[in-house]
């Protein structure tokens, strides 16, 4: 494992930007033999989900505490991408029969897999402090909301006038009920990808397009009113650059690691805690990454104008 400190790697976060300081570059997150490693969600304790692929084999970790837990379910290739403050945990596992099934996994490991509306393939991203969880699954390239008592509700991104709406991926689910997802989708003849959110469940939705940017994918969001997720101006994703955005002013701030070809934050906590991943424009491995921004209250610093709009259209 390499856990490489502020003091060593400050240097890795570049931008652009003067905003650039409002972001801080705290540790990469790699094992020992691993091809790829992404760091997916982090709780308000600080504790970090994700996964690493070694020799073909997936399975996800813990950390807490600087300490690592390591676990599949049934030793499947297991992804875990999200946690909530109690410690459960949400992805997806490959069953031998193929696809992605959804996981709830408890903090004392037991196992909850299931496939919401009948798919094949789904994986849950998403989980709040109620136990509601978010996902994406394949038919009707839509996403769903499950309750704690099991209740679901498939759902799909509505979009706005000229959209041909692709897939609705929900990725985070908030302590109010808000759900955080993007899709990728045609409007004329201009191929690209709209964050949104929804505070009732999926029947109307917030549209959020990062200015100058073709695609927006907003991954997830904390309860001071932060969202990160990442952007691009390429149509096969060749190069994307985070983003944290503060609902409160509208405000994007933009980073990337440098020597990196993708940026992708995935998670925030309360404290301004970042976690992610990003790829080497060299060697091509992706690799998890943490990084920290102002607490709430300085919000103000997030200087890049940006557009959140609150045109809501019903399913």
């Amino acid at each position: 494992m390499v856990i490489r400190t502020a003091a060593v790697a400050a240097s890795m976060f570049v931008s652009a930007s003067s905003v650039w300081a409002t972001v801080t570059f705290t540790g990469v997150i790699d094992f020992a033999g691993a091809s790829t490693v992404q760091a997916r969600g982090i709780a308000n304790d600080g504790s970090i989900v994700g996964y690493r692929t070694i020799g073909g084999v997936t399975e996800s970790f813990i950390r807490s505490g600087g300490v690592d837990t390591f676990f599949q379910n049934s030793g499947l290739n297991t992804f875990a991408l999200g946690i909530n403050d109690g410690g459960t945990t949400v992805g997806g596992s490959n069953p031998a029969s193929g696809g992605q099934d959804a996981f709830i996994r408890s903090i004392g490991g037991a196992f909850t897999t299931f496939n919401p509306v009948g798919n094949t393939n789904s994986s849950a991203v998403g989980i709040n402090n109620a136990g509601v969880t978010v996902g994406a699954q394949n038919i009707g390239n839509g996403a769903w909301r499950r309750l704690a008592d099991g209740t679901t509700t498939a759902f799909t991104y509505t979009g706005i006038a000229g959209d041909t709406i692709f897939n609705s991926n929900a990725t985070d689910v908030l302590n109010d009920g808000t759900i955080i997802g993007h899709s990728v989708l045609l409007n004329g003849a201009d191929f690209g990808g709209r964050g949104w959110l929804s505070i009732d469940g999926g029947s109307t939705f917030s549209h959020l397009a990062a200015p100058g940017f073709a695609f927006t994918f907003a991954w997830g969001g904390n309860d001071t009113g932060l969202i990160v997720g990442d952007v691009s101006n390429s149509s096969t994703l060749a190069q994307r650059s985070g983003f944290v955005l503060d609902r409160s002013s509208n405000a994007f701030t933009y980073f990337d690691v440098a020597g990196a070809d993708w940026t992708v934050p995935t998670g925030i906590n309360d404290a301004g805690q970042i976690v992610g991943f990003w790829r080497s424009a060299t060697d091509g491995q992706v690799r998890g990454f943490t990084a920290v921004i102002p607490a709430p209250g300085a919000a103000a610093v997030l200087g890049i104008a940006g557009l959140f709009a609150g045109r809501r259209r019903r399913a």
